[in-house]
């Protein structure tokens, strides 16, 4: 099966090669071949069972930037997410489908990732739902590890009001993680309009109504 220019894949024995073709996680593979990347962001998470989302969008991170950005196949967008060296980590191969493995980022690096960039991931509501389902299959020291060497404060911010605003156990690595936030304020959610009341004890623009991101992240768990 043709999947670009010099780009092939084989068609399982099982399939129909009349109607067979690859899943949009399979693509993204054979596109990065002899590359470095890792599927991640709203890609990370449904592979991880952490949102029902579709595949409307495959998320890959590359060290390399990849040109066009954007690429649709099949109807599928594919976004490539250059991260430098220093942010390039917390990712293994994983089974992506009953057939094949793919690089992923891990629970605690989408995480990350996720409050770094909530906009690849629908929003910051998406990013409390996460943590919360996430959260007893999360290994809290990684994490913390993670974010420190991510090295990205708004991302930080943002976790830690999740994490109050939830009701989610506060550590003292969260009280640490507190201090080293420095001056200046970050919104809450990239994919939001500027507006809102500042939250110093975060550095942040509140600018998604909280009650909503408790109900919506509440009735999700409940369901």
């Amino acid at each position: 099966y043709k999947i670009t220019r010099d780009i092939y894949h084989i068609i399982p024995y099982n399939e129909d090669p009349e109607t067979y073709f690859p899943d949009g996680f399979q693509v993204a593979k054979y596109i990065m071949q002899n590359k470095e990347y890792y599927l991640g962001y709203a890609s990370a998470m449904k592979i991880h069972g952490l949102t029902p989302q579709s595949e409307a969008s495959v998320y890959v991170v590359t060290q390399r930037q990849m040109k066009p950005a954007n690429r649709s196949f099949r109807g599928i967008n594919y976004q490539f997410i250059q991260h430098d060296a220093a942010r390039f980590f917390g990712f293994s191969s994983i089974w992506i489908n009953q057939f094949e493995q793919a690089m992923v980022s891990d629970l605690e690096r989408t995480i990350v990732d996720i409050a770094t960039k909530p906009q690849y991931c629908g929003g910051i509501i998406e990013v409390g739902n996460t943590i919360v389902k996430a959260k007893d299959r999360t290994d809290p020291d990684k994490l913390f590890y993670y974010f420190s060497r991510n090295g990205n404060k708004s991302a930080k911010k943002r976790f830690l009001f999740l994490n109050e605003l939830l009701g989610l156990e506060w550590t003292d690595e969260h009280e640490k993680m507190l201090g080293e936030l420095g001056s200046g304020f970050s919104l809450l959610d990239p994919t939001a309009p500027d507006q809102g009341r500042k939250r110093s004890k975060f550095g942040l623009k509140i600018n998604v109504d909280p009650n909503r991101i408790k109900m919506e992240v509440l009735d999700r768990r409940i369901s």
